[in-house]
Formats: C-alpha cells, sequence, structure tokens
C-alpha cells in the first residue's frame, strides 16, 4: 500500500448489468457514476451514468460486447466519478535520474460534458515546476514508483480539485498508468517547447542503462496546445471547409481523421473527431487559433 488515493471501483460481469445496484451500495457511491470497458483506449466505451437505470444498461452492454480493442469483454468496471479537472502528468524513469523517476511535461484537458460523456475541446502543456501543480507531479511520480515503473517513459492521468484559497491543485487521484508514451504527440511538442529535451534520446538512453539528459528546467517556453476539432453533423462527408489549418499563425502540425466518402460521426471518444491541430506560441496566439481552427471548420454530409 503506498498511501496513495484511487477512485473507488467493482468489477461487474452480470450481461443483463443487475449486480450495479448492490455493488454502488456496497461502494457508498452517489450519481453521476462511470461506467467504462476494461479494454478500452483514446475514451471509448466510457460513460457518465446519472441513474441506475443507465448504469445498467451501459454496463450489460459492455459485458456483453466487443471492446474496442477486438477482443471480448468480461467484465466491465464501475468507479465513483471524480469532481476537478482532468491532468495527464508525463514521466521518464531511469535509476541515474534523482529520485528515479522525473515528471517531464504536464497537460491539462479542457472537457465538456456532452452526450453522457466528457468529450475534449483542447489539452495545453503547462509549467510542471509552478506550485500549482506541485501536488501533481508528487503523485504521479508515487505511482510510477508504486507499479514499479523503472525504465523508459510512462504517463499518468489524474484529476484533481483546483483549491481557489491555496491557487493550487490538490487531492489527486489516478485515472490510469501506463508504461509508454502518452498518445496526442505530446513528446513532440515537449521537445519542441522546452530547450535542451530529447524525450526519444531519453527514452533510448533509459533502456540502455546510460544516463539521461535533462534541460536545467522542463518550463515551456511557448504555449502548445492539442485542439480537438469535432464535426456537428454524421453522415458520408460530402464535402470540407476549414481544413487549411497551416493558416493558422501558430500552427505547428494537424491530422484529419475525417475524408470525403468516409462516415463521420458526432464526437465522442478521440478517435470520433474529425481531426486534430497542434499549435505552438504565445497564448493570446494560441487562444485566437484554436477559436479559429474548431469554429471555421465544417463539414457536409449526405444523411445515411
Amino acid at each position: 500500500n503506498a498511501g496513495l488515493r484511487v477512485a473507488k471501483f467493482a468489477r461487474l460481469t452480470a450481461p443483463d448489468g443487475s449486480d450495479v445496484e448492490q455493488a454502488i451500495k456496497d461502494l457508498d457511491l452517489e450519481y453521476p457514476v462511470v461506467v467504462k470497458t476494461p479494454r478500452g483506449m483514446s475514451t471509448m466505451d466510457v460513460y457518465i451514468c446519472n441513474s441506475l437505470e443507465e448504469a445498467a444498461r451501459r454496463s450489460g452492454e459492455i459485458v456483453r460486447s466487443v471492446g474496442p480493442d477486438g477482443w471480448k469483454t468480461q467484465f466491465s468496471l464501475m468507479e465513483e466519478f471524480l469532481g476537478g479537472d482532468e491532468f495527464a502528468v508525463n514521466i521518464v524513469a531511469s535509476p541515474t535520474t534523482p529520485r528515479g523517476v522525473q515528471v517531464t511535461d504536464v497537460w491539462r484537458y479542457d472537457k465538456i460534458l456532452s452526450n453522457g460523456t466528457n468529450i475534449n475541446r483542447w489539452q495545453d502543456m503547462v509549467d510542471p515546476h509552478s506550485p500549482t501543480y506541485a501536488s501533481l507531479v508528487r503523485y504521479a511520480e508515487g505511482v510510477c514508483r508504486a507499479v514499479g515503473i523503472k525504465y523508459g517513459m510512462a504517463h499518468v492521468e489524474v484529476k484533481a480539485r483546483y483549491d481557489a484559497e491555496k491557487k493550487r491543485y490538490v487531492d489527486p487521484v489516478m485515472i490510469e498508468v501506463g508504461a509508454r508514451l502518452a498518445g496526442g504527440r505530446k513528446a513532440i511538442m515537449a521537445e519542441a517547447t522546452v530547450p535542451g529535451w530529447h524525450p526519444f534520446d531519453a527514452m533510448l538512453d533509459a533502456h540502455c542503462g546510460f544516463p539521461i539528459r535533462v534541460p536545467p528546467t522542463f518550463t515551456p517556453s511557448k504555449h502548445a496546445r492539442h485542439v480537438y476539432i469535432p464535426s456537428d453533423k454524421a453522415g458520408k462527408v460530402i464535402s470540407m471547409k476549414g481544413t487549411d489549418f497551416d493558416r493558422l499563425k501558430t500552427y505547428n502540425a494537424h491530422a484529419m481523421l475525417c475524408e470525403v466518402g468516409q462516415h463521420v460521426a458526432i464526437a465522442t471518444s478521440i478517435y470520433s473527431f474529425a481531426g486534430f491541430v497542434w499549435l505552438i506560441g504565445s497564448k493570446e496566439d494560441v487562444e485566437a487559433d484554436t477559436e479559429s481552427a474548431r469554429n471555421g471548420f465544417s463539414v457536409e454530409v449526405e444523411t445515411e
């Protein structure tokens, strides 16, 4: 027991969701609760449920289904709903670092509740050395040590509550931990904004037992943001507008999942978005380009 708080949870196996009610009583949970697949990725099959009926239905659907990874799901996970803001804390692990693990970059998620789940709007890179995020850094390092991550890259997703009086985040709680690079080009963006930081070199050095070369500070020199581009329509794509994202002043890269002739959905999980844009620049310019990128994109669809 590492003394780190985690969300209350239960594994549920009833195909009709009939075990949800007793699990909620046993865990002393209040609504909403989170019901999700144990075989998920990229926020797929994660549901925020506001009633027993909804939670039982979602749990039964997951138990009876094949997960997003293509394997049969044996159970669903029900967890307490954690309030506050969500973060990804990225880490490099090596015995050559002073504490065995080193936080390299922290990302704050901006999400809104829609269609029964929390949906990304964008993710901002923040300063891991700021006192505002100190509890997240300590907590994430503790999680990695507790689960035995000793070499290479890892990421910890957490939720934490902002204490306005203390002007910092408090009470971090883990959502997940992974002994791998985080997705969403986070390492690439960190390399572009933290002078002297080369995460891919560091990953190889860590696994080969070489001393990791770290910069004097991991404070980003510019503001970095991963922007999610949604579609407000569902159907077969006839045409798209506003995909010339390189017009933006702070443009770094983009990727489109939506193509003419293919189906597009109203975004819920990460892979259901029409596309993504990555921006680097001053905070003011990034804010302006975010609005332009999201509001300037549109699709025309043939309803199926």
